[in-house]
Formats: structure tokens, C-alpha cells, sequence
């Protein structure tokens, strides 16, 4: 062996012993009302990926259930509540008159965690980069779709040009944090890097590096333990009143099953929602858990988001358009909610939640939703539909296809859904003989994601203060051809519409006004197609039963105090950490 080689082999050894020890050393106590546990969002058994902190290695991964509140922060936040934006990194943004050029101003003494300058720069580089990589990263595709270039004409000042109009391009890319989520990275560390590969782990150097107001000082597949600075530069800026309460922030994951008995034995301060009757039992147990709104059984708050019954449009015979209605017609919604929800989530026909903002567009489009009388169950309607695309039933009385072979719908499900059973129940009483099939968080999201799947109960979140943010799921350029992975987890569909493009085009292009009447007529006349061709059933509102217990942290938002957007994986929970008092 050469000796070069056995010198590489040696070096790359030593920084293993010197990572584990790192990672093995002895942490200072910090007591248990100084700590704020979560078991973050997404259902694991255990950590998932410790040695890998990138933002952009997957949405499942430690972004949305821990970086988002501790390490990383982003230009700006929003209070989707009534869609105020949050000056965060930034504190300003503005168009050109076509709004197909944005100046973005930051603050000028925001700081990495290793000592160095958040600039304009380091903006400029993360978006670059996202485009280079397109599309084997998070945001990338959709970054080279929207950004033509990007410049930094000063330290502090960030010019974007979009290769179209872009009205919502700041609010839907920088501020909202769901999804995708844009977090600059410090160009001094990644400028070197691989970004589809590297991992940003090293303890021994500070990695990963952020300007939030922790820092990562153990990962392990047990927990990630995240200790709470010395100084951060958003209390000298005085954009925080002061350092975050909680001296130390512990993820901790955890299945479906366990997470109820962690609410009530104080293990757990925040985490993922829970059923209505999983959460008023707790709630019996350990009176100090709360939720959205003080009474139920609508416990939870709006979360911009619906479930849906998914259909894989690219997959006979979910491609005919019959189909869809036809098991559209056998559902009954007020049984999906009653039974599934025990009355805790309102029922739905159209994919837009019930924030403010878009009620001033709902209430315009009550006549497009009754025409299309989705929320409607018509078994004879199911049967005629099916009769005219050529189904009989057999002497079992299910449904058999135009070639004579029997017809199984099968029906995917997510961790701890409750609708799957009664949406099963509901089409076999229709004759369609049908299975759901309850998964795993990754194979679950890696099956729809590759259109390995005929239907799905899936979360469709969207629209936040436009109806736009939804319809634009269903656009055609989301479709990829069977079996490829589609990077947009909101965009499952794969259905293509010509004039339905044509129109969210337009809409894109539009700044969204509900007293815009020419802009109503675009929202209308979409809404219309989505609604009759059925590439998708919106069957409730997402109302999630948020948990908070406030045994050792107080200050969580409520309907009475509604600072910020409940849902603990969206970006806006930064927000919180710097509203926590401890009880004691």
C-alpha cells in the first residue's frame, strides 16, 4: 500500500476517534424545567440520518423537526394567522413594477454561529447553488425554474431576477416555511462542498453552523441535543427582546403509538398532533396539555391544509375522469368526519382552508362549489357513472373492470390515519372492493412521491391566503412519467389539463386580489375544472388538534393569543422559543 494512501487512510481514522469523541463527551446537567423536549413531527423510531444536518438533504428529514427552531432561521417568517410577514435575516424586500426583479435588504449585523458575517453573499451563493443542483436537491428545480439570476450589488443588499412575473415569489419562497423551505447557508463552509453529498456534521468544528440561537452538541440515533448559545446576534439587534428561556432544546423521536402516554408523562413539551379522543384522554391525565382553542371538540386551529383522497391519474383506470366521480359519489362525508374525527375536523369539498385570507374568496365562490356538488352522495350515480365505462357488477355484488377481472382499489395511508377504515368501508358498501394499506413515514411519502400508488389518503397543504397555492398543484408541468420521483410533495396527482394550465398560468402571473374581479373570474373558472374532473377528493379541512404542555414551558399560541401559526414543523415556530416562560 502506498504511503500517500495509508496517510489518507490514517487522517480520515483519526477524525472518526476525534468525531466519536466529540459526540461521546460529557454534557453539563441542565435541569428538566430549563429543557424543552420535542419529539419533533415526522414518526421515527429513531433518529434518522445523525450525521447528515444539511437543510436540503430531504423534507423528512431534520429541518422541519428540529434545525428549524434552533440552528437555522430565515429571512423572514410569517404570522399565517393574518398574513403578516416577520422581518427576520432580512428587513426588507421590494418589486420592480412587473415583479420580475426583487431588492432584498438584510440587517447588517446578522451573525453565522462560528463568529463570521451573514452577507448578501451568502445569499447569492445558496441560491446559485440550488439552481446548479437542480433537481437532485430540496428547492432546487423550482429555484432554477423561477430565478434567473442573482447579484450582490453590497454587503446588505441581494438583487433576484425571475425568469417570469413573480408576485408572490418572496412570500411563498422566503417567508412561509412549509414544504420547501429556502435556508441560506454560510458560503465560507459550502463553497467547497458537494451540496447533493455533503452532510454538514463535525461537532469538532461547530457543524452545523446557523445564525439561530443554539447550537448542535450531541447527535446519536437515541436523540439530537441542541445547547442554547452564549450570545446571538438577534438580541443585540434588538429583533429579540432577549436569549430564548429554554437553555437546552432535546428531539427525541417517536412512533404514532407512544406519542399520547409521552404528552401525559411530561417526557414530551411539543410534538406531533393527536387525535381528538387521544388528546382529551391525555388531557384527563395531565390537565395542562392544551390545544388551539380552549374548549373542543374543534380543539386544533387551521393549518392551511385538507385531506384528500389522491389519485394517481397516470394509473388505469384512475385516468377516466367517470372513475373519480363515480367513487366521489359513493363517499359520505359527514360519516368520513363523524367517525374518523369524532366531529373534530369540518368537512370540505374544496381544497382551501379556513384562514381569513382566503374566506374573502370562498364566500365568492359558493355558487361554483354547489354546482359542482361534490359534497353529494349518490349511489346511483356511482353506478351509472361506472355502467357507461363499461363495469358490472358479479353475483358478489362488487364491481368487476370492462375486461371482466375484478377491480380492487387499494388505498394508502399514513402513520395514524383514520379515515382509511372508514373510506374502505364506505366503497366496499358501494361494491367497490377495496383495502387500505397503513405505512411508514419513508416508504409511505417514497411510494406517492414515484406514483407507486392507485390512491392515497394524503395532507394537501397549499393555499395560505390564495387560492392559487392549492390550484397549482394540479398544474401539468408536475407530471413526470411513471415511476420517477416527483420532487413536489404537495403535487401527487399527475393529472394534465390543458385549460386548466392555461388558467393557473395566468394566475401566476396575477397579483392575487379577491377584489380584483378579472382575478376572481381566473380563481372561479379553475376551482370549476378541479372540482369536476376530480384528479383528486377534498374530503375535510385539516384541523389540527395541536398539543402544548405547559407543565414546564408557558407561552405557546392560542386562538387567544395568536402570534404565530400553531404547527410545530413549519419555520414560524422559531417564533416560539422566544415566547416560552418556564411555569416555575
Amino acid at each position: 500500500m502506498k504511503r500517500t494512501h495509508l496517510t489518507h487512510v490514517l487522517a480520515a481514522v483519526l477524525a472518526q476517534i476525534s468525531l466519536g469523541a466529540a459526540q461521546a463527551q460529557q454534557l453539563p446537567d441542565v435541569p428538566r424545567d430549563r429543557t424543552l423536549i420535542s419529539q419533533g413531527w415526522d414518526f421515527y423510531n429513531q433518529v434518522p440520518s445523525p450525521t447528515n444536518f444539511s437543510p436540503y438533504a430531504g423534507v423528512l428529514l431534520h429541518q422541519r423537526n428540529s434545525l428549524h427552531y434552533t440552528v437555522n432561521e430565515m429571512l423572514f417568517y410569517t404570522n399565517h394567522n393574518n398574513n403578516t410577514i416577520i422581518p427576520w435575516q432580512a428587513s426588507s424586500f421590494d418589486y420592480n413594477k412587473d415583479f420580475t426583479e426583487i431588492t432584498i435588504k438584510l440587517r447588517d449585523n446578522v451573525m453565522w454561529s462560528d463568529g463570521q458575517p451573514f452577507t448578501a453573499e451568502d445569499v447569492v451563493f445558496t441560491l446559485g447553488m440550488l439552481r446548479a443542483a437542480a433537481p437532485d436537491i430540496v428547492l432546487s428545480s423550482a429555484i432554477k425554474e423561477w430565478v434567473a439570476s442573482e447579484s450582490a450589488p453590497d454587503k446588505l443588499t441581494v438583487k433576484i431576477k425571475l425568469n417570469k412575473p413573480g408576485p408572490r415569489w418572496v412570500s411563498d419562497f422566503l417567508a412561509t416555511g412549509q414544504a420547501a423551505r429556502f435556508v441560506v447557508v454560510p458560503k465560507h463552509i459550502w463553497k467547497d462542498q458537494n451540496p447533493r453529498t455533503f452532510g454538514f456534521f463535525d461537532l469538532a468544528k461547530g457543524w452545523p453552523v446557523g445564525t439561530g440561537p443554539y447550537k448542535l452538541v450531541r447527535a446519536d440515533s437515541g436523540s439530537l441535543v441542541f445547547d442554547r448559545r452564549a450570545s446571538w446576534w438577534a438580541v443585540g439587534a434588538k429583533v429579540a427582546p432577549n436569549m430564548p428561556a429554554p437553555e437546552r432544546v432535546i428531539y427525541r423521536p417517536a412512533s404514532v403509538e407512544a406519542l399520547p402516554q409521552l404528552y401525559t408523562n411530561n417526557d414530551i413539551d411539543v410534538g406531533r398532533n393527536l387525535s381528538v379522543g387521544s388528546f382529551e384522554a391525555a388531557r384527563a391525565r395531565n390537565p395542562r396539555l392544551q390545544s388551539w382553542n380552549a374548549t373542543g371538540p374543534v380543539w386544533g386551529s387551521p393549518n392551511g391544509c385538507t385531506f384528500r383522497l389522491v389519485f394517481n391519474n397516470q394509473k388505469a383506470p384512475f385516468n377516466v375522469t367517470e372513475v373519480r366521480q363515480a367513487i366521489n359519489s359513493a363517499l359520505n362525508r359527514d360519516q368520513l368526519v363523524n367517525l374518523a374525527f369524532e366531529g373534530s375536523m369540518p368537512k370540505a369539498s374544496a381544497p382551501f382552508s379556513s384562514y381569513g385570507t382566503l374566506k374573502a374568496y370562498t364566500a365568492q365562490m359558493q355558487d361554483v362549489i354547489s354546482a359542482a356538488a361534490v359534497d353529494k352522495q349518490d349511489l346511483r350515480k356511482t353506478e351509472t357513472l361506472l355502467k357507461a365505462k363499461g363495469y358490472n357488477k358479479g353475483a358478489d355484488g362488487k364491481w368487476r373492470q370492462p375486461n371482466g377481472q375484478p377491480w380492487s382499489l387499494n388505498i394508502l395511508t399514513p402513520p395514524g390515519d383514520a379515515l382509511g377504515p372508514v373510506l374502505a368501508r364506505q366503497l366496499q358498501s358501494a361494491g367497490i372492493d377495496t383495502v387500505f394499506r397503513n405505512m411508514q413515514d419513508a416508504a409511505y411519502w417514497d411510494a406517492l412521491s414515484t406514483g407507486n400508488f392507485e390512491a392515497a389518503v394524503s395532507f394537501h397543504c397549499g393555499s395560505l391566503y390564495d387560492p392559487w397555492q392549492t390550484l397549482e398543484h394540479m398544474h401539468s408541468k408536475y407530471v413526470v412519467p411513471a415511476g420517477v420521483k416527483q420532487a413536489n410533495i404537495r403535487a401527487l396527482t399527475r393529472y394534465s389539463n390543458p385549460a386548466l394550465t392555461a388558467i393557473l398560468d395566468k394566475m401566476e402571473a396575477s397579483r392575487p386580489s379577491p377584489q380584483d374581479a378579472e382575478y376572481m373570474k381566473l380563481v372561479n373558472e379553475a376551482t370549476r375544472i378541479v372540482l369536476t374532473e376530480m384528479p383528486q377528493l377534498t374530503l375535510a379541512e385539516e384541523v389540527q388538534v395541536v398539543v402544548f404542555n405547559s407543565n414546564v414551558w408557558t407561552g405557546f399560541p392560542s386562538s387567544q393569543d395568536p402570534y404565530i401559526a400553531a404547527p410545530l414543523p413549519w419555520e414560524g415556530f422559531n417564533q416560539v422559543l422566544l415566547r416560552l416562560k418556564p411555569r416555575k
